[in-house]
């Protein structure tokens, strides 16, 4: 018993050694521990509500570990490289940065989505009004829906760097528009399959069977929809506060060097939700045609096999009915959230863009106020000084005011900037120096019979006093340019 005892202490110790490391560790992959949630989930939902719950919170906390020793860590820059581009200044490598952001929102989502799930199965056991009713589970259900396309874009967006992402998930804080994103998406997706189809592939069966998720996204994005064409005061309500606080989300979790890209998303959605709303009350009537017409060909299935014909059957019915008012009320429905979003999501930005420009700074001011720098931690405080935006011309002016030894940039001397160093702003490497023109021949040298004539004086010979010094000056000459050749002549 005692050698069963001690093996089963060295196994649980080893395990937990193991687990401890794994916290630790920065993440490897994402698929990896999205299966293991998504595992302990499905086992979390085939058992009783509470005892699924139970089960499933060891794996919760687990995951929550390791995610808050990623934040950690993803906030100490530990993460973030520093690099030389082409023309030999430095600049930030964020490519390890962005991935552990993208796999520590995808996991904690993953996580986070899960356990509330299985929270909501055990309450709905205590309470089973709230299911009965049918009031409350539809809006919990868009609420979810709609965060969770939210973190999907910005985990996207962090995964692949990509502004187009960024700007779906600055778009995509409300329903209608997530709909919307659903519904292109699904026009295009039955496009391409009626391309395949052309070329003898059977896309159909495809489109229905491998991708009929999207129909299930659709008939339920298409309830909120509806709630939200009927101007579902509560709907409209939501998606105001819910457009705001995801947006105070993004704007305050987005790493530094993304602000700027961040900031012109976010002024074009303003700008574009003022000029829309804008535009709608002048071509309200117009455009209720247009989308009455538009709604009538989705019911009708014109726009693709891909895009439900009951969903959009039911809207255009909704759609049907209105008049010019309902649709100015429904376009500042559907603008306001964005304009409420936007105005937050900019003030945070500005607020992030103060912060960090004090941090650069007050690196360059802990510089000034020591007089020297501490070459141990020298590498981390230029890492988060170009982090914080900081300008590298400054950093070196910083470091060669206290002594420090920063080489100078080459070429590194005052001249006048062309017009194309002026027009772009990038200093052009100089042509290559001439080489020195060779000196003059020596004068041949005259026979010893007849000696050079010593020139006259001005005195002697007569000439005025400026012919004379003329003619030494001439002589001094001559006889320097005899002297530096002399060197060579030998050499000869």
């Amino acid at each position: 018993m005692s050698r069963i005892a001690t093996s089963m202490k060295s196994v649980l110790r080893t395990s937990a050694r193991r687990l401890a490391a794994w916290v630790r560790a920065p993440f490897a992959s994402l698929y990896r521990v999205a299966a293991a949630v998504l595992a302990a989930g499905a086992v979390g939902l085939a058992l009783p509500p509470w005892a699924g719950l139970l089960l499933f919170a060891p794996v919760a906390a687990t995951v929550g570990t390791k995610v808050a020793h990623a934040v950690r860590a993803i906030a100490s820059l530990c993460y973030v490289g520093v690099a030389e581009n082409r023309e030999g200044h430095p600049t930030l490598d964020v490519r390890r940065d962005l991935l552990q952001r993208s796999r520590a929102l995808g996991t904690a989502s993953l996580a986070a989505g899960v356990a509330v799930l299985l929270a909501a199965r055990a309450a709905l056991t205590l309470f089973p009004s709230l299911a009965e009713d049918g009031v409350l589970v539809p809006y919990l259900v868009f609420t979810a829906v709609l965060l969770g396309g939210f973190l999907l874009f910005y985990t996207l967006a962090l995964r692949f760097d990509s502004s187009v992402l960024r700007g779906l998930t600055s778009i995509a804080v409300t329903l209608p528009v997530f709909f919307i994103v659903v519904a292109v998406a699904s026009i295009l997706l039955s496009w391409a399959m009626g391309v395949l189809a052309g070329f003898g592939v059977p896309a159909e069966g495809l489109l229905q069977g491998g991708f009929a998720w999207l129909y299930e996204m659709q008939r339920l994005l298409g309830a909120a929809v509806g709630y939200f064409l009927r101007q579902d005061t509560l709907i409209v309500g939501v998606s105001i506060v819910a457009a705001a606080l995801l947006l105070l989300l993004y704007a305050y979790s987005v790493p530094l060097y993304w602000l700027r890209s961040v900031s012109r998303w976010l002024k074009g959605i303003g700008v574009a939700a003022a000029a829309f709303g804008a535009a709608v009350i002048v071509f309200a009537g117009v455009w209720l045609a247009d989308v009455q017409h538009l709604a009538e060909q989705a019911a009708a299935g014109r726009l693709g096999t891909g895009l439900d014909a009951g969903v959009a059957s039911s809207q255009a019915q909704a759609v049907a009915q209105y008049r010019s008012d309902d649709l100015v009320a429904l376009i500042k429905a559907f603008v306001l959230p964005y304009t409420v979003g936007v105005f937050v999501a900019n003030g945070v930005v500005a607020w992030r863009k103060g912060r960090a420009k004090q941090a650069a700074d007050g690196i360059l001011d802990d510089f000034a106020a020591a007089g020297h720098v501490d070459e141990a931690a020298l590498p981390k405080q230029r890492k988060r000084y170009l982090y914080c935006g900081g300008s590298p011309t400054l950093w070196d002016i910083a470091l060669r005011s206290i002594g420090h030894d920063v080489p100078l940039p080459h070429p590194f001397a005052p001249r006048r900037l062309t017009l194309k160093e002026r027009l772009t702003g990038v200093l052009e490497d100089p042509p290559p120096e001439r080489a020195p023109d060779p000196p003059p021949d020596p004068p041949a040298e005259q026979p010893a019979e007849q000696p050079a004539e010593q020139p006259a004086s001005s005195a002697s010979a007569g000439l005025p006093d400026e012919v004379g010094m003329r003619t030494d000056s001439k002589t001094g000459h001559a006889e320097g340019r005899t002297k530096r050749n002399e060197p060579r002549q030998a050499l000869q």
